[in-house]
């Protein structure tokens, strides 16, 4: 046992019970959150189809509330569960993405809150895959706070706010590549398909899916 365990005893993300490790959840928990299944993107979009991990409910939705609002970057262990799971999904349909490409967070929100959940999230578990993790999306400033919007105002909200990146667009035009989109969180689509049309406008053949860790969907 880590040093760190002795001070400072792991207990579950949510309900606090003893657990074994750092970011582990008690099994009760861990049920009342876990829903893996996918959802088809709406038909002629850039984008193919969203694997959702879990329930936004309970623990997880405690869980991305820290992160994103609390500064406790530290909770994101609590997602490896969910992916590790979502791992053997992965083999099971033999799915290896050419690149991963995280949604990003304008500079402005980088610089308050210090991270992108996004990274703190997936990044690990992407580099453990072999996978290549590329930031090719800017995301511009001068969008509205989502949860205050309707499905129809998310979706004229997020028109034109992100941007590819040209000098890492290259090294993948014009070839038939699979890229995997990955977000915290599923409410409407409207990010994900911002992101998938305004990367299909510049790779016209990519083949885009999307993960994300939680969905009230």
């Amino acid at each position: 046992m880590r040093l760190w365990d002795l001070l400072c005893p792991p207990t579950c993300i949510h309900c606090g019970k003893d657990v074994y490790t750092q970011g582990e959840w008690c099994d009760t928990c861990l049920r009342a959150v876990m829903h893996e299944r996918c959802i088809m993107g709406p038909k002629y979009s850039s984008l193919e189809c969203i694997y959702i991990l879990t329930d936004y409910v309970g623990g997880m939705k405690t869980m991305l509330h820290d992160i994103k609002f609390n500064g406790k970057k530290e909770r994101a262990l609590g997602a490896a569960p969910f992916l590790q799971r979502f791992t053997v999904t992965c083999l099971d349909m033999n799915y290896i993405p050419t690149i991963v490409v995280p949604i990003p967070i304008s500079d402005s929100k980088r610089k308050q809150r210090g991270y992108n959940q996004v990274d703190m999230l997936f990044k690990d578990w992407v580099n453990q895959q072999n996978w290549k993790w590329i930031d090719l999306l800017v995301k511009l400033d001068g969008s509205k706070p989502m949860w205050t919007l309707t499905k129809e105002e998310r979706r004229k909200n997020m028109k034109g706010h992100f941007l590819v990146r040209s000098d890492m667009v290259n090294a993948y035009a014009d070839k038939d590549i699979s890229i995997l989109l990955v977000d915290d969180i599923y409410t409407t689509g409207a990010t994900l398909l911002e992101a998938a049309d305004t990367i299909h406008t510049v790779l016209p053949r990519a083949k885009i899916k999307a993960l994300t860790l939680a969905s009230g969907a």
